[in-house]
Parts: structure tokens; C-alpha cells; sequence
């Protein structure tokens, strides 16, 4: 009789202890999923910011362009040396002609960064298109 109350003692302790790693480890794989959420939310949050800023240069580029040459239709620059950790990044100024609703000009600017060219998801766009008065 006491040798089975010893076994079942060693049983139950063997399937607490299996239950509390398991019980461990599923807090443990849950917190490792909610940091690389984190990281990939800063990531694109990041992204968003360095697109912003990529877009306010093409404005910037682009007025000061269509100041200086009335002739101006756009361009497409492509930096060479991308922000960090980037391996694409450029920006898209179109010159847009006047319709019969507006009359006025138009820029159109797109900004574009990519990490990884391989990888579609991970390229983040900005744009605008703004009224040009000459």
C-alpha cells in the first residue's frame, strides 16, 4: 500500500511540474510575440516618419523648381545613399496639367522608402498633390 501512495506522489509531483512549465512557457511565447509586434509597429512608425520627411523635400524641391523653369514637368530622384537601414529610397515630383474643373496646375508628389527590395511589405508610399500659382 505504501508503495503506491509513493508512486502516485511522484506522479502527481511530475504532472504539477509539467503543467507549471507548461503554464511558463506559454507566458513566455506570449511575450515574445507582443515585443516583435512592438518592434515591427516602431518599425513602420519609423518608416512613416522618414516617408514625411522624404515628401516635405520633394515639395520643397519641386516649388523651388517650378519657380526657377517655367518648363518644369517633374523628375524622379533616387537617392543614393538611402536613410539607414533603407535600401530604396526616392521621390516622385509630377507636374499635372490643368483640367477644365481646376485651373490651375498641379504637383503631384510621391515618396517612397523600402527595406528590403526582395519583400513588397515593407515599403512605405506618402504622397500629395498640391494646387501650383504661378
Amino acid at each position: 500500500m505504501k508503495r503506491l501512495t509513493r508512486q502516485s506522489r511522484k506522479g502527481t509531483v511530475l504532472i504539477t511540474v509539467l503543467v507549471c512549465m507548461g503554464f511558463t512557457t506559454s507566458i513566455l511565447l506570449g511575450w515574445i510575440h507582443m515585443s516583435l509586434n512592438m518592434r515591427r509597429g516602431l518599425r513602420r512608425d519609423q518608416q512613416l516618419i522618414q516617408t514625411h520627411w522624404l515628401l516635405e523635400a520633394g515639395i520643397q524641391q519641386g516649388l523651388q523648381n517650378i519657380k526657377s523653369d517655367k518648363t518644369y514637368e517633374g523628375e524622379l530622384i533616387t537617392l543614393s545613399q538611402p536613410l539607414s537601414n533603407l535600401d530604396r529610397a526616392a521621390i516622385e515630383i509630377k507636374i499635372l496639367p490643368a483640367t477644365e474643373l481646376e485651373k490651375t496646375k498641379r504637383m503631384k508628389v510621391i515618396a517612397t522608402i523600402q527595406k528590403n527590395t526582395s519583400n513588397p511589405e515593407t515599403t512605405t508610399m506618402r504622397s500629395i498633390t498640391l494646387q501650383v500659382t504661378q
